[in-house]
């Protein structure tokens, strides 16, 4: 199952393509290794829109919300509150990214000054196409494992809202220790290539995870020893890679 689904395919082509375009920018020397690094973590506002975009559709499309909970979480509310909730979080882990990078870029200001470093930031070299790339990925992502499958019929909003979350932390682990490799050992081209490397085989088995992929549904019937244990296990994995 596993090699079926790092192998390419018509589900995972984008993540491959993506990953050898990248390869291909950093060893041709059009992006640096800092594009990269800074590329990824910045994927990070990329994913949170496409989830504002998800969450729109759960509340028009998917299941309803408990309208006795008072909450905010069963209708529209929901949107502006994962905008305000998600910006905290991508803004606390911007302070923290360009702290860690500010001694080696002095153009990099002080951590809070996020303008002037995202500014800085999509100034690189090559990180427009960069960017671009990573759009079109996550919008094979989207299209692929949550609007063709349909699967926005099967949350509320409130169950939907916290997704984004987990991957997000497999992302963030993935450039904390590409940056560990940056700035500590001076090993930017490799700890570029490491980040490519670590990210490649997570971003293909969540790919992988979708709603109707017969090796995924392979693999979950194998290790599940009743058919209630059969679905459960499998909601759980889709969930996860949500």
């Amino acid at each position: 199952m596993i090699k079926n689904l790092l192998f390419p395919n018509k589900y995972n082509i984008l993540v491959w393509a993506n990953t050898l375009f990248l390869l291909v920018l950093l060893l041709s020397g059009y992006a640096s290794a800092i594009t990269i690094v800074l590329a990824y973590f910045m994927e990070t506002i990329i994913i949170g829109l496409f989830h504002i975009l998800k969450l729109w559709i759960v509340v028009k499309k998917g299941k309803p919300g408990d309208p006795t909970k008072n909450d905010g979480m069963s209708g529209m509310g929901v949107i502006p509150f994962f905008i305000v909730h998600y910006g905290m979080f991508v803004a606390i882990q911007s302070i923290f990214v360009f702290s860690f990078f500010a001694h080696d870029f002095p153009e990099i200001k002080e951590a809070f000054h996020l303008i002037d470093n995202y500014t800085f930031a999509l100034q690189l070299d090559g990180m427009h196409a960069i960017i671009a790339s990573l759009v079109v990925t996550n919008l094979g992502y989207f299209y692929t494992n949550f609007l063709a499958t349909e699967k926005y019929k099967e949350y509320t909003p409130a169950q939907l809202f916290f997704k984004p979350y987990v991957r997000i932390f497999i992302q963030q682990f993935a450039v904390i220790l590409a940056g560990f490799f940056f700035i500590i050992l001076s090993q930017g081209i490799a700890a570029a290539i490491l980040l490519l490397i670590i990210r490649l085989p997570v971003d293909l088995i969540m790919v992988g995870i979708h709603k109707d992929s017969k090796p995924f549904e392979a693999y979950v019937k194998k290790h599940s020893t009743t058919y209630n244990q059969y679905l459960e296990t499998k909601k759980k994995y889709q969930e996860f890679s949500e």
